[in-house]
């Protein structure tokens, strides 16, 4: 059969442009599509992301807006502060980083086709049908990967289940102040599994947000409300408003089927606890692109199930541990939380969160604290011998 690519890539978000960079680098015959006029739009992304990034993928110095020391996490009567000497975050200015990594993946000799968006797939023979102003076409290749996104075509062909939560993000100038290097957090009972940010973008701007299962409308209503009662500045206006989805963590999932290929939010590759997916899904790349590369060589489409299982291999025990502390966080009133915190204080836990913290390697700490006896203490009541079951624990 004779195809037109080596891979076609479907969404140009940065997982699937930095992946067609991956790709066309080593000569591969690669197609990236998307249905957006341009890449990187409408924001989508609260835009923070580990520091550890840099050693896997480039960010133009131009890009990084802020950079953030630590986190002050509040509850409704507490606050408690972590932080370390050296930039623990970097806040990028997203919609310019999509566009460079897409920009990239083309000069590296991927062809790229923007407003054209795809209607069908078909897994066995390796056709992706799609729509653009010249009307509907259809491209064959030998493997086809789904970066589209958290409402992904691609990954329900496969046989997943969408599941998503909403998210919303307001964008917010403070007149009056200058540069701030702490992330605020705002977990809420009313919004778990998700929790409310807010993140100094540069300068006097925030980005200002939340996920949650509520409606977005709710969810606006809630933003609404946390700035005219909770945000520390009254000279405020709200600049841009934003709304988005951000995929459920699922171990279920299936990464591989025939000749597609999962990576990214269209693979759900997000931390449980935080919904956060971009370093993760960078390092998703490097495992999809050996994985891709291996099975053009050998002409045998059955390596790509080694995709799934090394993914696997590199994320499970962490996912399992920030699965617990998902679990256990969801039980949690906003009296638990006022509790927990008051206990961290007392106890010094917000020392050990500042030496041990990581926003993306999250089991170091809980294995600190699990090997220091300091998960029991920070459990309510109520619940503790239903959340020691969880961590295994002797109540």
């Amino acid at each position: 059969m004779n195809y037109d690519y080596d891979v076609i890539i479907i969404g140009a978000g940065p997982i699937g442009s930095a992946l067609a960079y991956q790709l066309a680098s080593s000569n591969v015959k690669v197609a990236l599509i998307d249905k957006k006029k341009k890449v990187g739009l409408p924001l989508q992304c609260a835009g923070i992301i580990n520091r550890r990034i840099l050693k896997i993928q480039d960010i133009p110095e131009n890009l990084i807006l802020n950079q953030a020391k630590g986190a002050h996490i509040h509850s409704k009567n507490h606050t408690i502060h972590v932080s370390k000497d050296e930039t623990q975050a970097l806040i990028i200015d997203r919609v310019a980083f999509d566009q460079h990594l897409f920009e990239k993946a083309k000069s590296a000799g991927a062809d790229a086709l923007l407003s054209s968006k795809v209607i069908d797939i078909n897994p066995e023979d390796g056709i992706v049908l799609y729509n653009n102003s010249e009307g509907e076409k259809e491209l064959k290749s030998k493997i086809i990967v789904g970066a589209d996104g958290p409402k992904s075509l691609v990954y329900q062909k496969i046989g997943n289940e969408f599941k998503a939560y909403n998210a919303s993000q307001y964008l917010v100038k403070v007149n009056g102040i200058d540069e701030m290097s702490f992330v605020d957090l705002y977990p809420k009972e009313e919004l778990w599994p998700g929790f409310l940010w807010c993140i100094p973008a540069y300068r006097n701007i925030f980005r200002i947000g939340l996920y949650s299962n509520k409606d977005y409308k709710r969810q606006d209503e809630i933003l609404d409300d946390f700035l005219e009662n909770e945000f520390r500045y009254d000279d405020y206006e709200v600049l841009e408003k934003y709304k988005g989805l951000i995929p459920i963590h699922d171990d279920d999932k299936k990464l591989v089927k025939d000749r597609i290929l999962l990576i990214g939010d269209a693979a759900s590759q997000v931390k449980p606890t935080t919904g956060g997916g971009l370093l993760l899904g960078f390092q998703a790349v490097l495992i999809a692109a050996q994985t891709i590369l291996e099975a053009l060589e050998e002409d045998d489409l059955s390596i790509l199930s080694n995709y799934q299982k090394e993914f696997n291999k590199k994320f499970s025990s962490e996912f399992s541990y920030q699965i617990k502390v998902q679990k256990s966080l969801s039980t949690f009133s906003d009296d638990d939380l006022d509790d927990m915190l008051e206990t961290m204080e007392l106890r010094k836990i917000d020392d050990l969160i500042s030496s041990y913290g990581d926003m993306d390697d999250q089991s170091i700490l809980v294995k600190e604290l699990l090997k220091r006896g300091l998960i029991l203490p920070l459990l309510p009541k109520l619940h503790k011998k239903e959340l020691a079951k969880i961590w295994l624990l002797n109540v």
